[in-house]
């Protein structure tokens, strides 16, 4: 009994640590994903110029292409920006439109407004509306803007630094761990084949997440400019984006092209034409691509999945979003390796 609650104590324990830390670990785990899957790159150029000159090219070509994408796009988020309250209004007067008053939605709706008005005192005399005009403090605005773009700056500053530093090392960690893992070459030898397994299985998903991201950018953007949608390449960026973030990244892809096309086009008919093709193409890629170059061996079930989702968004926010699955199958791998976690490793497995 008292070991049992010592190990609940310690889970405990773990988690709130990792939601402590959560903004020192979340950017480093992002950090070596990103260095897992830049290097191989690093490695084909530091055949012909040393690992820290590879490195450093590798990284400035990787910021110039996003750089100049998300110039590139600038103008166009901007003008969605300035859309998006028009937006919203069209999508809210469709749906109302689309509900029928009579239905029970309607009678809700009255019944909430009868109740409110039973609810609410009739003054006796009339009251005069007073408007407060609360001061605007430009600078104060200003200079917290400035200190947050000034921070975000130093983060992605730092984080470069760090990728480029992970990169630079070489297979100077890997050679780290195996000699901590003891003596025995057995134990060495086993060490090295897990590291080896769960580099390949995450460099594998991070490819496949990378060019399969460009296939469904691309799609989408040829598809929505085939169908006349504006803003075709900033939503297909978004698709090619967001794809990395099982069920939910092509969830509200779907959902931001409905909502574009109707206040576009101002009919649901279109919307759902819209929609539905995005949904065609990341369901093809899901469901017919994913299995064929990823493999079933690597992959986890769809409930695992869901829990990894949930469970690191709601402990990182955002970062746990893009972090869960890798994390999973990271958890699966060493699972897979270990004796005593086999249980883990059978509730994890697909089949």
């Amino acid at each position: 009994m008292v070991r049992r609650s010592l190990q609940t104590l310690a889970v405990l324990a773990a988690f709130w640590s990792l939601y402590a830390a959560g903004d020192l670990l979340a950017p480093m785990l992002l950090a070596m994903l990103v260095a897992v899957a830049l290097s191989p790159l690093v490695r084909m150029l530091a055949r012909f110029m040393p690992v820290w000159v590879a490195a450093a090219v590798v990284m400035i070509t990787v910021i110039a292409a996003v750089g100049m994408t998300a110039f590139a796009l600038s103008d166009e988020a901007y003008q969605l920006g300035e859309q998006l309250p028009k937006i919203a209004r069209d999508v809210r007067v469709a749906l109302t439109k689309a509900s029928p008053r009579d239905g029970l939605l309607g009678k809700v709706q009255q019944a909430a407004a009868e109740l409110e008005r039973a609810a609410t005192p009739t003054p006796a005399t009339p009251a005069t509306p007073v408007t407060v005009v609360t001061p605007v403090d430009v600078r104060r605005s200003l200079m917290i803007g400035a200190w947050t773009m000034a921070g975000w700056a130093g983060n992605l500053i730092l984080f470069s630094f760090f990728v480029f530093a992970l990169l630079s090392s070489g297979d100077m960690f890997k050679r780290k761990l195996v000699r901590i893992s003891g003596e025995a070459l057995s134990r060495r030898k086993v060490t090295v084949q897990a590291i080896d397994e769960m580099t390949s299985q995450i460099r594998a998903y991070l490819f496949y997440q990378v060019w399969s991201g460009l296939v469904v950018g691309i799609l989408t953007a040829a598809v929505f400019a085939w169908m006349s949608v504006e803003h075709y390449a900033l939503l297909g960026v978004a698709a090619g984006v967001l794809n990395s973030v099982p069920y939910l990244g092509p969830a509200l892809v779907m959902a931001a092209a409905g909502a574009a096309a109707l206040s576009q086009f101002g009919t649901l008919q279109m919307a759902a034409t819209v929609a539905f093709a995005s949904l065609v193409i990341t369901s093809l890629e899901g469901f017919i691509l994913c299995p064929l170059v990823l493999g079933r061996a690597s992959r986890t079930n769809t409930v695992a999945v869901f829990v990894s989702l949930m469970f690191w968004t709601w402990l990182w926010g955002a970062a746990g979003l893009i972090l869960a699955v890798p994390i999973l199958m990271i958890i699966k791998s060493i699972a897979s390796r270990v004796e005593s976690l086999a249980e883990l490793n059978e509730l994890l497995a697909e089949e």
